[in-house]
Formats: C-alpha cells, sequence, structure tokens
C-alpha cells in the first residue's frame, strides 16, 4: 500500500529523515513511536507531499507519488490525514465540516452527503453533536469530527499524526476507541504517538524511530522480547508504563 525507499529529508542544514525505508501493507496498523524531533510526523507528512522529500521515493500503490503522472489532490482523498490540531472549519458546524468536502471534491448532491456525513458520525459516537459548532465541542470530540471527516471521503489509508497529543487525558480514550475500531475494521493505518499501550494493542508492527533513523521494528511481541537493552526499552521507561 505505502513503501518507503530510502527517504532522506532535509530542513536546511538538518537532516530530519535519513536512509528511511519500510512498508505498509493493505490492512495493517504501523505505529511509528520514539522521542520528539525524531522525525515521525515528518515521515507521513511525505506521504501526501505535504514534506517533499530530497533522496528516495514514497510509493503509493506502486505510484512514487513525486511523479508527475501523480494526481495529488487526487491521492489526498484516497489519504486520510488526521493532525494533532483537528484543522476544523470554526465557522462551520460537525455536519459541515464533513458534508463540505463531500459536496465539493466528490460531488454529492447536499442530501446524499448530509446521509454520509451522518453516517461518519454515528461510526465516531457523535451523532448527537451533528449541528454544534466547533467551539462547542470538547477536544475529544474535535479529534472525531476530524477523524470522521477523514473516513467520509472513503480513504485507503489513514494517517494519524499524535491525534491525542492536544487533549486533556480524560478525552484520550474516547479518541484511542475510535482508532482501535478503525483498525478491528480493517483499515490501513500509520499512527505517530507516545501512547504505548495504545501502541502494544492495536500494531501489527511498531517502529522506532530517533534521530531520524529508523532503529528499530517489530511487532508488539517481538519488540517486548527485545527491549531490555535496546534504545526503544530506554525510550520506554523514559515515558513510562502505559
Amino acid at each position: 500500500m505505502i513503501r518507503f525507499e530510502n527517504v532522506d529529508k532535509w530542513f536546511g542544514t538538518l537532516q530530519v529523515l535519513a536512509g528511511i525505508s519500510g512498508e505498509v501493507r493493505r490492512g495493517e496498523v504501523k505505529v511509528l513511536v520514539g522521542p520528539s524531533g525524531s522525525g515521525k510526523s515528518t515521515l507521513i507528512r511525505t506521504v501526501t507531499r505535504l514534506e517533499t522529500i530530497q533522496g528516495g521515493r514514497v510509493l503509493v500503490d506502486d505510484a512514487d507519488i513525486a511523479s508527475r503522472s501523480v494526481d495529488i489532490n487526487r491521492l489526498r482523498q484516497r489519504v486520510g490525514f488526521v493532525f494533532q490540531a483537528y484543522n476544523l472549519f470554526p465557522h462551520l458546524s460537525a455536519l459541515g465540516n464533513i458534508t463540505l468536502g463531500l459536496t465539493k471534491l466528490r460531488g454529492l448532491s447536499k442530501a446524499a452527503a448530509r446521509e454520509r456525513a451522518m453516517e461518519e458520525l454515528a461510526r465516531v459516537g457523535l451523532t448527537e453533536k451533528a449541528d454544534e459548532m466547533p467551539g462547542l465541542l470538547s477536544g475529544g470530540q474535535k479529534q472525531r469530527v476530524a477523524i470522521a471527516r477523514s473516513l467520509a471521503m472513503d480513504p485507503q489509508v489513514m494517517l494519524f499524526d499524535e491525534p491525542t497529543s492536544a487533549l486533556d487525558a480524560e478525552m484520550v480514550g474516547e479518541v484511542l476507541a475510535a482508532m482501535k475500531r478503525l483498525a478491528a475494521g480493517g483499515m490501513t493505518m500509520i499512527c505517530v504517538t507516545h501512547e504505548i499501550g495504545f501502541a502494544r494493542e492495536v500494531a501489527d508492527e511498531i517502529w522506532f524511530m530517533e534521530a531520524g533513523k529508523l532503529i528499530e521494528r517489530g511487532s508488539p511481541v517481538e519488540l517486548a522480547s527485545r527491549q531490555a537493552g535496546s534504545r526503544l526499552g530506554a525510550f520506554l521507561r523514559k515515558v513510562g508504563p502505559a
């Protein structure tokens, strides 16, 4: 589904991605962990060309996304992206935030868009908040609306960039629960998170990144067996049990 081939990225003279290679198969959940500044968010942003790369290739369904033949707007419809800060339109209701893309990009009628949006709000447990404005929603509710908005576009893969980092502790659980339901339903996902418990429960494979490099990778069971003397083990001891 997604393949990284020796991906390099610089911000000026600082190399933030160094020779990253790996693949995400259809239906898999990859969870990226590591200290802040390790390149995790930058890596997933390369999938939709929110960040360009200076070396290597990023492929989606075997198509090099840097190729002129790739329609980047169409690609971004196929790859849902949920950001840390929700990115909802403040002047639109929860329902309006979801129907906008359906009418403008997918060409659905207002009635069809509303029906689809309500389906996705039900999927994240927010049907009763359809007409609420973002300013009246909690952080967890805003993030679930953002997830519903991405799902409404029928993405083939979902990217999550630390979706719980801006939330109070009591709101984290509701967002992680929505993500767990997606994973259980077979959605292809790449998640950047510090929620180690979520990673252990949901991930098919965990990627540990540090200083722009992919240091360790493996299933939660595999990584647990070799944590003691590893950099991942040291990182987990710092962040504490989860």
